[in-house]
């Protein structure tokens, strides 16, 4: 069940990259006059680049935001516990990530995984995070415990692990978006994908939710440009084009 916890993680950063811009106390309709629309209008068509404000930002994500992010996925996905409130869920390891105190049922089957994980940049907002290695537990819950304990395919499980949690991030974020009155769908601001073969899941990410909160033709836009991390957390750089 090699990687069922990797898109925990992924789902944590988007989490964590709204709380990085405080956006988790703001609503759209806080940006907005009683009377007007607070946006400038639409830059023009032929705008140059240049003429635009540009940023430049490192965004240091802490492990907490990291754990809060499971969390929300966990609220919207039921089979996933974090099983120690108190107890960090993420941290450095070494060159790696190491994820534990989650616990996942399928069907009656109790996973408790321990991953070392490998996240990295790809491109301009992509990233993605690669198992290195797992150590798994895995137990019957009583009311199965009659039933021999099935054959299990870790490939194949960790494909419906990774469609759970992959659409239980959407579910998040989703929630996340209607609760902050956002008129934008999850896969409007993180699309993930699993590669079983790689182990791996992909991420791209997408700035148009930052058009919810600056006006247009006010900045350039916003993009993922690095993905690191040390002992405190996730480091994200964010920039407009050059």
């Amino acid at each position: 069940m090699k990687k069922l916890t990797l898109n925990l993680i992924a789902l944590a950063l988007l989490a964590g990259n709204a709380a990085a811009f405080d956006l988790s106390g703001l609503n759209a309709s806080d940006i907005r006059a009683p009377q007007a629309d607070f946006r400038a209008p639409a830059a023009p068509q032929h705008q140059a680049e240049d003429d635009l404000i540009g940023m430049d930002l490192n965004i240091r994500i802490p492990f907490a935001t990291v754990k809060k992010g499971v969390e929300q996925v966990a609220a919207s996905e039921r089979r996933l516990t974090i099983i120690d409130r108190n107890a960090p869920v993420a941290f450095k390891y070494g060159e790696f990530l190491r994820v534990s105190n989650i616990k996942i049922d399928q069907g009656g089957i109790i996973v408790i995984p321990t991953l070392t994980l490998k996240p990295y940049f790809v491109a301009t907002d992509k990233f993605a995070i690669r198992v290195q290695r797992i150590q798994l537990h895995a137990s019957m819950e009583p009311s199965v415990k009659a039933a021999p304990m099935p054959a299990i395919n870790e490939e194949e499980i960790m494909v419906q692990v990774m469609d759970v949690l992959i659409k239980g991030t959407y579910s998040a974020v989703n929630d996340m978006l209607k609760k902050k009155q956002i008129p934008m769908k999850a896969e409007d601001v993180i699309k993930l994908r699993y590669d079983k073969a790689a182990w791996t899941l992909h991420a791209q990410v997408s700035s148009r939710i930052m058009g919810q909160f600056i006006p247009a033709g006010f900045m350039g836009e916003l993009h993922l440009t690095g993905f690191s991390f040390n002992d405190k957390g996730l480091v994200l750089t964010i920039q407009t084009p050059n």
